[in-house]
C-alpha cells in the first residue's frame, strides 16, 4: 500500500518527525535499503526481529522492512525492564534486535542471556532530527546519553544501512493475509 502511494505521490509527505519531512519516494527507498540490509546479515522467511524503539523514524523503517523480507516483528516497549526485554527475546525467538543507544546498556546486560540474539542493531534519534532541534537535543537530552563503547558487539543503523549495498539478489518475500506480521505484548 505505501508503494502504490509512493508511486502516486512520491512528494507527499510520508510523515514528519521534530520538524523533520520525509516524502513516500524517501520512505520507500529507506524500507528497501533497511530490507537489502536485513537480507545481508542473514533475515530469512519467518525470522523473528525485535523493534524495541519508541515512535521514530527508524521504527517504521524496519517495521516495514521486516515484513518485506518476510520476518516477523516482535515490538517491545523500550521502557520495558530488562528481564521483561529478556522474556520477550527468548520467547518469540528473535535472532535480531533493533533499539536506541540510550536503550543500549538494557541489552548488553542480557544479551549472554539470550542464546539466538545474533545481532543488535543501535539507532540514535539524533540522525533523525532537523538540524535547529537537534542542536537542542545535543545540549539537553543527548549529553544525558552514555556513550557506546567502540568495540560494543553491535551495529549502528548507518553501518547497518550501509550493508544494503551486499544483498545482491531478490530480498522481496510475497505475503498472504494470513501470514503473521508482527507479535505484541500487552
Amino acid at each position: 500500500a505505501i508503494e502504490k502511494v509512493a508511486q502516486q505521490y512520491p512528494d507527499y509527505v510520508a510523515y514528519d518527525f521534530m520538524g523533520k519531512s520525509t516524502t513516500y519516494k524517501k520512505f520507500v527507498e529507506q524500507i528497501n535499503l533497511c530490507a537489502r540490509a536485513l537480507k545481508a546479515i542473514g533475515i530469512r522467511e519467518g525470522d523473528k526481529i525485535t523493534i524495541c524503539m519508541p515512535n521514530c523514524p527508524q521504527t517504521v523503517t524496519m517495521f516495514y522492512a521486516v515484513n518485506l523480507v518476510g520476518g516477523i516483528a516482535n515490538m517491545v516497549h523500550p521502557l520495558s525492564s530488562e528481564k521483561e526485554i529478556e522474556f520477550y527475546l527468548r520467547e518469540s525467538g528473535s535472532i535480531c534486535a533493533i533499539t536506541l543507544d540510550q536503550f543500549y546498556n538494557k541489552f548488553e546486560a542480557i544479551r549472554q542471556n539470550v542464546e539466538n540474539l545474533n545481532n543488535v542493531i543501535i539507532a540514535s534519534i539524533k540522525d533523525e532530527l532537523s538540524k535547529p532541534i537537534k542542536v537542542g537535543y545535543m545540549l539537553t537530552e543527548g549529553r544525558k546519553v552514555k556513550k557506546i563503547p567502540d568495540d560494543a558487539p553491535v551495529i549502528r543503523w548507518k553501518d547497518f544501512l550501509r550493508l544494503s549495498c551486499h544483498c545482491f539478489y531478490n530480498y522481496k518475500v510475497e505475503r498472504k493475509g494470513s501470514d503473521p506480521a508482527v507479535i505484541l505484548y500487552s
